[in-house]
């Protein structure tokens, strides 16, 4: 008796350095993006069906994801049961290693299930750093994560003042780019939110609290060796 596929919902994370996006790269291609590297984990695994793995949203050279999201089906030998969620977590971690990729959470889900239409919304953090005269001044826990704006101050009031208009059901016909496929998708959409805000880098966040932390330790240290 043949045994049917196992359709997986997967949640990913990456840092999108060393890629050429998320989607699949050609053969040719010399720099590979996220999706080569999640089916070829899949094919480690040994499945009788052809791989095949499904991007909910898409992103570009460069950019990281938090959260992305993906379906995949699993088909095994007839004597081998289905992956349970956590073992197939561990095992796609596993193959994926050096990369870095991680696989977050794993669900069973219907075999109709599609990743990218049953998606209800998609966040996008645009991180800037203002400041900075050269690259070379970025702090090593920015690398790669922010676009250094040099010698650039921003109108933080004027850039939320614009959110407002953006927000809403609007046609975006003319911000998207011109492809096979542009004819037959949507271009209304609607921006829910969006927010522009002063942020802190990892070191302002972490760092200085850190130092307080020890400049009060060693108080408490010399006020109890003063008795």
């Amino acid at each position: 008796m043949q045994q049917s596929s196992t359709r997986y919902l997967i949640f990913f994370q990456y840092l999108g350095s060393k890629y050429s996006g998320v989607m699949k790269s050609p053969a040719h291609q010399p720099v590979e993006g996220v999706q080569n590297h999640l089916e070829n984990a899949v094919r480690r695994l040994k499945p009788l069906n052809e791989v095949s793995v499904s991007i909910s949203s898409r992103t570009d050279t460069g950019v990281h994801a938090l959260c992305n999201s993906a379906h995949l089906d699993i088909l095994r030998k007839a004597d081998k049961p289905p992956f349970t969620e956590k073992v197939l977590t561990e095992a796609l971690n596993f193959f994926l290693k050096p990369e870095p990729i991680r696989i977050t959470r794993v669900y069973r889900v219907a075999s109709d299930f599609h990743a990218r239409y049953r998606a209800i919304s998609r966040t996008y953090v645009y991180r800037l750093a203002t400041g900075v005269s050269h690259h070379s001044e970025m702090p090593i826990t920015e690398k790669d994560l922010c676009w250094a704006l040099r010698d650039t101050e921003l109108d933080i009031s004027a850039m939320q003042e614009a959110g407002t208009i953006l927000t809403g059901t609007h046609d975006f016909s003319t911000f998207r780019a011109l492809s096979s496929d542009a004819p037959f998708k949507d271009p209304v959409k609607t921006m829910e939110l969006v927010q522009v805000q002063p942020g802190l880098s990892f070191s302002q966040r972490h760092f200085h609290r850190y130092t307080d932390t020890i400049l009060h330790y060693c108080s408490e240290v010399s006020h109890n060796l003063s008795y």
